[in-house]
């Protein structure tokens, strides 16, 4: 998205929370219109959507504490399997960058290498300190970010809630001074800031584990087509004066309350379009970015000038149809292919 990985399936331990899996699509959606408003000079496009990163993290504390906190497995069976269930589309994202940006970008196999292991570039030179991590997928910084807090949040998964109380307040403590001291969250993902990601998303992670703990002492649910409006509108709003008030208000209370409200299982049309949106949503974020360069790229060849409204309504069509292929004709296939491998191992 971003980082999107709240990229764990909810259906793992059990219980899909089909509603989660429908706003993570949303979220998704939102980084794209987000981008895009970027890319084309139309900001106003999706204002705040760089905040899906950030319900991602939140999503992804309350999935993986669903899915794996009661569960005897060691941490290498458990990073095997996040692995299994991230990596593929990282894999393709990479590669697919490598061939969009051959001929415009030095090092592109040292990039290629790197970005397969996942691995951000996080050393800094004065000239390009605000180039991306990952130069071939700029996007997979919060990949990243997501399986390094999967990675650390495993060992403490039983921690008292007054260990999980302590995070919130120290990293939201943290959080706060480095919004109101750059404007607000939207930061972490370029490589003289990363190690401010690493706050970005320990503290809606953390959120988001409190959240699974706490539903158990709550029984309010929302509608899901009321949640996805919400979200839309928070993601929409246009950029604003006190925008770190806004985005902390958001991380801090909005999208844990979105989370913790949004466990429910909707039936009939709504619950098929909740479960396409959640399936279609990691494909969308990972490979967002290079599907655009190669829908412009395309445009350009045939002649097209500027970014027309209509070339761009296009664009996000195309990308999520691209996405939804991708899934099945790709990630599916191969994430079932490494598990069978996995269990014969």
């Amino acid at each position: 998205m971003s980082g999107a990985s709240a990229l764990g399936q909810s259906s793992e331990g059990g219980r899909r929370y089909e509603a989660l899996d429908g706003l993570r699509g949303v979220a998704a959606l939102g980084v794209l219109l987000y981008h895009l408003g970027g890319w084309t000079g139309r900001p106003w496009l999706m204002g705040h959507g760089y905040l899906a990163v950030d319900f991602f993290f939140c999503l992804s504390g309350f999935v993986l504490a669903h899915a794996y906190g009661a569960r005897t497995l060691g941490w290498l069976g458990f990073m095997r399997a996040r692995l299994i269930r991230v990596w593929p589309l990282i894999a393709l994202s990479m590669i697919a960058g490598a061939l969009v940006m051959i001929g415009h970008r030095d090092n592109i196999l040292i990039c290629l290498l790197m970005g397969l292991l996942v691995l951000p570039r996080i050393w800094v030179k004065s000239e390009d300190s605000f180039s991306p991590l990952f130069p071939l997928n700029p996007p997979a910084w919060s990949l990243f970010l997501e399986v390094l807090a999967s990675a650390l949040w495993f060992p403490a998964r039983r921690f008292s809630t007054l260990w999980l109380v302590l995070v919130i307040v120290v990293s939201g403590a943290v959080l706060i001074g480095i919004a109101y001291g750059m404007g607000g969250v939207q930061t972490g993902w370029d490589r003289a800031t990363y190690w401010i990601g690493v706050i970005r998303t320990i503290f809606p992670f953390a959120l988001g584990w409190g959240c699974y703990r706490m539903q158990a002492y709550t029984r309010l649910s929302v509608p899901a087509w009321l949640l996805a409006l919400v979200l839309l509108a928070v993601l929409g709003l246009p950029p604003l004066d006190y925008t770190a008030t806004f985005d902390l208000v958001c991380v801090g209370v909005v999208f844990p309350l979105i989370v913790l409200t949004g466990r429910s299982d909707p039936h009939g049309l709504l619950g098929q379009i909740c479960r396409f949106s959640g399936q279609v949503s990691y494909p969308l974020y990972a490979l967002h970015w290079v599907g655009w360069e190669l829908l412009l790229r395309a445009f350009r060849a045939v002649g097209g000038k500027g970014y027309p409204a209509a070339f761009i309504a296009g664009a996000v069509a195309l990308i999520v149809a691209g996405a939804w292929v991708v899934l099945k004709a790709y990630d599916l296939p191969v994430r079932r292919w490494l598990k069978s491998r996995a269990a014969r191992a």
